[in-house]
C-alpha cells in the first residue's frame, strides 16, 4: 500500500475523529504534511493544522489514535479491510468524483480498479415488470463480465444483486451504515452471499455505525461514482434511485432508464428521467452495452432469438405480456381447453420464453 509521505492508515483514520473536519480538509492535510506528528507540530501552524491542533474531540474525549486503534481492531475482527484513496485497489472511477471517500471499508474482494461496473437501482416496492427487467438486465450484464453495483435495499437492489449471483457474476453492495450494522437477517444473508460469491460489501462508514437517513444519500454518490453507468429500473418520481441518477448525471456518467407504464407510479421516475433527457432509453441490455461502447459476447441479437413456437404457443405468447395473466384468462383468450393450454405453457416455460408465477399466473420473460 502506498500512502503519501510517512502517513499510516491508523493516522489517517484518526483524522476522522476530529470535530468540524470534512473530507476536503483531510485530503489537504494528508497531501500537505508528512505524517500526523508533522501536522500537529506548533511550528507548522497554518489554516489546516490549526483546525486539528485546536480541535476538541468527540464526546469520548479519547485520543484520536486510540479511537483509530479500536476501529482497526474491530475491522480485523469483522474481516473488514480499509482501502484508502491512495491504494492501488481503490476503484478508478470513484477516485474521479467530487470529494471521493478517503477511506473505504470493504468486506470481500474488489476487482481490478478499471473493471467496468454498472449500477442498477430502483424502488423497494417493485412490480412484477420491474422484477423481470432487473433480472434480465442484471443477468445479461453479469454474463458479459460487468460488475453490478447496488445498495442492498429490498426490491430492485436485492433482485439485481441476486440475479448477478445466479448468473455467476460479481456484484458490489454499497451500504449506508457500517458493514457490521445491517438491520435485518435477510440483508445479512444476502450480504454473506455477495461476499461468498466473490463480490464485496463497501461502505465509507466505520464498523459499528448504524444507518441514518442522510447516510443513504452519501452512499448513493458512491453507487453512481464507482460505475461507468447507472440504470434506473423502476422508480417513483421521488426517492433514492432518482438521487443516484442525479449524482451520476452530475458526475458525467451515462444514465439509463427502463420505460414503464405511464399510469403506474413506479414508472413515473424512469419516464421522467427519459423525458428530461437525463437518462437514455434502455430497451434491452445489449443496446445499453452498445450505447456505452461495450462489446457483448452474445452479439446484439441475443434477445431476439427465435422461439420456434407452434401455432397455439405463438397465440398464447402474443396474448401474454410482462403483467401476470391467469391460466383461465389465457385459455379464454386463445379458445384453448385448460388442459391443452397448460401443456403449451409448460413447453414454453421449458423453452425459457415465459415464466410461471404463484397462483397459476404467467408472464413473458
Amino acid at each position: 500500500m502506498s500512502l503519501p509521505g510517512n502517513w499510516t492508515i491508523e493516522e489517517i483514520l484518526s483524522l476522522t475523529y476530529f470535530k468540524k473536519v470534512n473530507l476536503g480538509l483531510i485530503f489537504r492535510a494528508v497531501e500537505s504534511f508528512d505524517c500526523l506528528d508533522d501536522l500537529l507540530k506548533p511550528q507548522k501552524a497554518n489554516e489546516i493544522s490549526d483546525v486539528f491542533s485546536k480541535n476538541e474531540l468527540f464526546e469520548t474525549r479519547i485520543n484520536p489514535l486510540d479511537e483509530a486503534k479500536i476501529q482497526l481492531e474491530l475491522c480485523e475482527k469483522r474481516n473488514v479491510n480499509i482501502v484508502t484513496f491512495w491504494d492501488e485497489k481503490y476503484p478508478q472511477l470513484l477516485s474521479q468524483i467530487h470529494v471521493p471517500p478517503i477511506l473505504l471499508f470493504v468486506k470481500g474482494e474488489l476487482q481490478n480498479p478499471d473493471t467496468v461496473s454498472i449500477s442498477m437501482v430502483g424502488t423497494r416496492q417493485c412490480t412484477t415488470y420491474g422484477k423481470m427487467m432487473a433480472e434480465e438486465f442484471a443477468s445479461y450484464f453479469a454474463q458479459n463480465g460487468i460488475v453490478i453495483t447496488s445498495g442492498l435495499a429490498s426490491g430492485i437492489d436485492t433482485i439485481s444483486h441476486l440475479s448477478t449471483i445466479d448468473s455467476k457474476g460479481i456484484t458490489y453492495a454499497v451500504l449506508g451504515c457500517g458493514i457490521d450494522s445491517l438491520f435485518s437477517s435477510y440483508q445479512q444473508k444476502n450480504a454473506d452471499r455477495i461476499v461468498d460469491c466473490g463480490g464485496a460489501l463497501i461502505s465509507e462508514f466505520k464498523c459499528g455505525v448504524s444507518a441514518k437517513p442522510g447516510y443513504f444519500i452519501q452512499r448513493n454518490r458512491i453507487i453512481s461514482g464507482i460505475s461507468k453507468a447507472t440504470l434506473v429500473v423502476e422508480s417513483d418520481i421521488k426517492g433514492g434511485s432518482i438521487i443516484t441518477a442525479q449524482f451520476a448525471f452530475e458526475q458525467g456518467r451515462d444514465v439509463f432508464a427502463i420505460p414503464g407504464h405511464i399510469k403506474n407510479d413506479k414508472s413515473k421516475g424512469t419516464n421522467y428521467l427519459i423525458k428530461k433527457n437525463i437518462a437514455f432509453l434502455a430497451i434491452s441490455p445489449s443496446e445499453v452495452m452498445e450505447d456505452m461502447g461495450l462489446v457483448s459476447m452474445f452479439g446484439n441479437n441475443r434477445q431476439n432469438q427465435s422461439n420456434n413456437f407452434d401455432a397455439s404457443e405463438q397465440q398464447i405468447y402474443d396474448k401474454l405480456s410482462y403483467e401476470p395473466m391467469h391460466i383461465d384468462e389465457i385459455a379464454n383468450l386463445t379458445n384453448l381447453e385448460i388442459t391443452e393450454a397448460m401443456v403449451k405453457l409448460l413447453n414454453m416455460e421449458f423453452n425459457g420464453s415465459i415464466k410461471q408465477l404463484p397462483g397459476k399466473y404467467y408472464i413473458k420473460t
